[in-house]
């Protein structure tokens, strides 16, 4: 069993590309009903006066110090929703997702 706490940016950089396939299959899912009832692809409105100073300071640092150009890619836009969450969330889903790798 491993005891290392991971840091958040660890878990970030592990449950990103997790959730955004989770996200495409969703996508898929809903494509191949034809279905116009789709869920949102982002978890957050960055266009919220609150979250686009949040998002803008993102860009300029992101977790590995460097800038991002806007738009950016779908797994660096998840990556900025998931470092919005507290570490405990994070550990959660952490603890989700490798459940269900085991299922």
């Amino acid at each position: 069993m491993n005891t290392k706490k991971e840091t958040t940016r660890e878990l970030i950089e592990k449950l990103a590309p997790l959730i955004w396939k989770d996200r495409q299959r969703e996508a898929e899912h809903y494509a191949d009903m034809h279905s116009r009832k789709r869920p949102p692809w982002y978890f957050i409105n960055v266009n919220h006066p609150t979250i686009k100073r949040l998002y803008l300071r993102y860009l300029q640092k992101s977790l590995n110090g460097a800038p991002l150009k806007a738009p950016i890619g779908d797994l660096d836009r998840v990556k900025f929703e998931l470092s919005l969450l507290h570490p405990a969330v994070l550990r959660q889903l952490a603890e989700e997702y490798k459940q269900e790798e085991t299922q």
